[in-house]
């Protein structure tokens, strides 16, 4: 009796401390997984502020970008404008005679024409050199890669791994 009186308080106590130590792994594992869920809440947060402010500065950077060349065409319009009114006033000078009117008329058709033809090229170039949103679109790439092939980039993205 004494035999049986002494297993069953040893399977107590032995019930006891694995319960407790049961007890103690999970409050561990939730604090840790909670600390480790926290952390990475942040860093997604950080991460999303961060591209935030990456891709607002890049649409301050484009729509001026834009505003700048919108200017330049309205200006190239204005000098082809000016210079069909030249042309049109050229052709009604011929009936008066003047030893320099070609020279004069030339003189102020081509320029805006020329002007034009340079800001046009100006214009051109700032685009060619650096489409629109560019950063921001090497950023989402970036970060769609990220994602797709995880975070430490060993990830295994063949088929027959994700099978």
């Amino acid at each position: 009796m004494w035999n049986t009186a002494l297993k069953f308080i040893a399977q107590l106590l032995l019930a006891k401390f694995v319960r407790d130590r049961m007890k103690s792994v999970q409050e561990d594992f939730s604090n840790d997984a909670e600390g480790h869920f926290g952390a990475l809440k942040k860093n997604v947060a950080a991460l999303v502020e961060n591209h935030a402010a990456i891709f607002k500065q890049q649409l301050n950077q484009d729509m001026k970008r834009a505003a700048n060349s919108l200017f330049g065409l309205v200006f190239i319009f204005f000098a082809l404008l000016c210079s069909v009114l030249t042309a049109l006033m050229w052709l009604f000078a011929i009936a008066w005679n003047s030893a320099h009117r070609d020279v004069i008329l030339g003189v102020t058709m081509a320029l805006p024409l020329l002007i034009s033809v340079g800001i046009f090229l100006a214009i051109r170039h700032t685009w060619k050199k650096q489409p629109l949103f560019s950063k921001s679109m090497i950023q989402i790439e970036s970060d769609w890669q990220v994602f797709k092939d995880g975070l430490d980039g060993t990830a295994d993205t063949s088929d027959e791994a994700n099978r």
